[in-house]
């Protein structure tokens, strides 16, 4: 299928740009199921997919894609303008699966050291709020690494939300 008209697109995540430029289509992993965008959807916000493949046509037949893929985060088409904002990102081609598991099997370890001594600290209420924060913070990142792990080897999305 062929889609007439471009769109202004950016993919986005919190420390840089992905891609700006002009579509055709958007494939986004939205939180319950993957949806298409196209010129002239309606005006909306979604929550994207915990680990999801987002596909760009670049022209309106499909034969030239960009693909990333995503973590968290929300999309928004506004006035023929569509943000893809995006926890982590990357394109879907870039996922060093040696380097993506050692900064996962680095980071579960120190987690776990951070929950045992949390489980016996004497610290003040306010410090152990704050080292709870932390531990969330980063259990979302080991989320995103083990979400790219899956995706490079599988080619599947993650099952998680």
């Amino acid at each position: 299928m062929a889609y007439e008209g471009a769109y202004r697109c950016a993919v986005l995540t919190p420390t840089r740009e992905l891609f700006a430029g002009e579509v055709y289509y958007a494939d986004i992993p939205g939180f319950v199921g993957h949806y298409g965008v196209i010129k002239g959807h309606e005006s909306l916000v979604a929550t994207n997919h915990q680990g999801g493949k987002l596909t760009l046509w670049l022209d309106p037949e499909g034969k030239e894609k960009k693909v990333f893929f995503i973590h968290r985060g929300c999309a928004q088409m506004l006035h023929d303008h569509l943000a893809v904002l995006a926890r982590f990102g990357c394109a879907a081609d870039s996922i060093d699966v040696e380097n993506v598991r050692a900064k996962a099997e680095k980071l579960s370890a120190t987690l776990e050291q951070a929950k045992a001594k949390l489980e016996v600290s004497t610290e003040d209420e306010d410090r152990k709020a704050a080292e709870k924060a932390w531990i969330i913070t980063e259990e979302i990142h080991l989320s995103w690494y083990e979400a790219q792990i899956e995706f490079a080897e599988t080619g599947k999305e993650s099952t998680k939300q």
